[in-house]
């Protein structure tokens, strides 16, 4: 039988050759084609809210009086932000310039006023039980934030930090990425996408995560985004990377849930291969660690939004940096972080067995392939451009292939011509993976019920 889950191995590119789509295209023609792929997957659009029937007090579609405003205030929003988006055209080419600047000021003051009573402060802090603040006192080093997704009000944010804080028995900091509508949270990722924006949400959640990494009292900082909060956190970690050292960011870990976000940057300390000083068997590949050891994405198959965001760029967009592990619940569907993600992966009630975690994967190993072969390819083409001596390369499955990369000195003075294949590390891994359940693979679910997981190998 099939599994469940598909699960693809972190992408190693052990000579950073792919890059992000924001570093190699212009960035109006960027955009343009970010928004087709967005229209072309609201097809799944219906069923961000499928399952929608739930009996858990704390799920974003249980029903009770805040909820229904909300989604009363949301259906408005959205009826209005689409009539407005079929006007502009008309408005822009119709009206003078000065009559069109009070209009359009005019339906953004509408749209922030339907919006304010789901906006409330940029950041919230996560209601402990007894329980659960007597299991934080055993992690006072360690400091875990979040950031919302689409469509969440203040409410809503609480319940999932509080959720946070009861799973995994850690205070939760949650920084609030305000909505003002699905079309218009939905406008704002194509903007953070494609035109790197820092909203005031990105500046805040930047500040707070840079500040406990900085903190010589904090040994670990988790970053957990959900749906556009993954754009907010593959913005921050860019940041992160021009302003702190490596041994500060090797503090931190990331792991996402239905990420829009289009790149996941995460670099190597090293690109100098180098082989195993020991006599265990290991595949002879140039394997070093990364800035951040730990980063893992977690999706529901028919989420309109990892759809365009995690699962397009990593699947479609073979030559795209997009590092960690990646989960994903085929034939699942739901966008709501408590109620379609955390509930059926990392469950409260611990007598139900969760079918998530003890799922046995179905790896990847095509598309793993693929990326690698991929990323030597782009590093061949930019080796050739730069007039770096060719030499031939073992890409995998016995094909060499002249694509100028570095050849191991020490394999050639050892008597070998020294070629090295760049796939192999990316083979290990699937080996590794293969037969393994999800609660082998994923280091998230170590936390649950305030568990540390053992500093093992990372990310590598």
């Amino acid at each position: 039988m099939a599994s469940n889950i598909r699960f693809i191995p972190s992408q190693m590119d052990v000579l950073a050759g792919t890059s992000t789509e924001a570093a190699r295209k212009n960035p109006l023609r960027l955009l343009v084609q970010d928004a087709g792929i967005l229209l072309s997957m609201l097809r799944y659009l219906p069923w961000i809210v499928l399952p929608f029937k739930t009996s858990e007090e704390d799920a974003e579609l249980h029903v009770n009086p805040r909820s229904i405003r909300d989604m009363v205030l949301h259906a408005l929003l959205c009826v209005m932000e689409i009539i407005l988006l079929l006007l502009a055209p008309f408005a822009i080419l119709l009206l003078p310039g000065g009559i069109l600047v009070a209009v359009a000021a005019l339906c953004c003051l509408v749209v922030y006023l339907i919006s304010f009573p789901m906006l409330g402060p940029r950041t919230v802090y996560s209601k402990m039980d007894a329980a659960t603040a007597r299991a934080a006192k055993q992690h006072e080093h360690e400091r875990w934030l979040f950031v919302n997704g689409c469509v969440t009000g203040h409410r809503g944010l609480q319940n999932n930090v509080n959720r946070l804080s009861k799973t995994f028995g850690r205070p939760v900091i949650g920084i609030h990425n305000q909505t003002y509508g699905l079309i218009g949270d939905l406008l704002e990722c194509l903007i953070q996408r494609c035109l790197s924006y820092s909203s005031m949400d990105a500046r805040v959640a930047f500040d707070y995560v840079k500040a406990c990494l900085a903190d010589p009292t904090v040994t670990k900082v988790v970053l957990i985004g959900h749906s556009q909060g993954g754009i907010i956190v593959s913005l921050v970690v860019d940041r992160l990377f021009t302003d702190l050292p490596t041994e500060t960011i090797s503090k931190l870990e990331v792991y996402t849930f239905a990420s829009a976000a289009s790149h996941c940057n995460n670099p190597r300390l090293s690109l100098k291969p180098r082989s195993s000083a020991t006599k265990e068997v290991r595949p002879a590949n140039p394997l070093s660690q990364r800035c951040i050891p730990y980063i893992e994405h977690y999706c529901n198959e028919y989420d309109m939004i990892p759809r365009w965001g995690v699962l397009y760029n990593v699947m479609e967009i073979l030559d795209n940096r997009y590092s960690g592990k990646v989960f994903i619940r085929m034939g699942a569907s739901g966008h709501m972080f408590n109620q379609h993600y955390m509930d059926p992966m990392f469950p409260l009630d611990r007598t139900r067995t969760s079918h998530f975690l003890d799922q046995v994967v179905d790896v990847d190993e095509k598309l793993a392939s693929r990326r690698e072969s991929k990323a030597v390819e782009q590093m061949g083409l930019m080796r050739r451009e730069s007039g770096f001596p060719v030499d031939g390369v073992n890409c995998g499955d016995g094909q060499m292939a002249p694509v100028g990369l570095i050849v191991d000195e020490e394999r050639r003075t050892n008597g070998t011509n020294g070629l090295i294949n760049f796939v192999e590390p990316t083979m290990a891994a699937m080996g590794e993976a293969r037969g393994k359940t999800v609660r082998q693979l994923s280091r998230l679910w170590r936390y649950t019920d305030g568990g540390s997981p053992a500093e093992a190998e990372a990310e590598d």
